[in-house]
């Protein structure tokens, strides 16, 4: 084998994927950081409306910011405490890959998207995450497929919301 096929081969090895901190920061960003986006302007924008009412903007904005805090908090102990070796990496992939299923219901939380991207990059599928086979990069795929939907929900019932009745409804 030449230098050159050698090179090629190397090449057609390199991974092309995002980076942990691009991956976990755009689905915090597209996830909780829309919603909040979104209730912070509507404190202003809703002035008309009564917005200290019970389940109005100041109350959604108060839980959204205290579930995604937990759920953050949680994720970056469990993503922070198991990436180290690879068996304990593995764990943490496993870990965060259920946990973004298990906040499904929460999702309006940001919680999924969080879990989900933790999950990914422990699971090996990031440059920076460790290369990982089995069960571990399952439940890292598992993580991306829900932080995605998690992203794409959050996306479409928060803005479509707004846009079609308003800070008032």
């Amino acid at each position: 084998m030449s230098q050159t096929e050698s090179g090629a081969v190397q090449a057609a090895n390199i991974r092309r994927s995002p980076s942990a901190a691009l991956l976990v920061g755009a689905a915090i960003a597209l996830s909780t950081g829309v919603q909040l986006a979104v209730f912070v302007i509507g404190m202003f924008v809703a002035s008309d409306h009564d917005i200290h009412r019970s389940q109005g903007v100041k109350d959604s904005l108060v839980s959204l910011s205290v579930v995604a805090a937990i759920c953050l908090a949680v994720g970056f102990a469990i993503a922070l405490f198991t990436r180290r070796t690879a068996g304990r990496s593995k764990v943490g992939a496993i870990t965060l890959g259920a946990l973004s299923v298990l906040s499904v219901p929460i999702f309006w939380s940001g919680g999924p998207a969080i879990f989900g991207g933790l999950a990914a990059w422990l699971g090996g599928l990031t440059n920076d995450g460790p290369p990982h086979t089995g069960a571990a990069r399952a439940f890292g795929i598992v993580g991306l497929v829900v932080a995605v939907l998690n992203v794409v929900a959050i996306l479409v019932l928060t803005l479509g919301n707004v846009a079609t009745k308003g800070y008032g409804a």
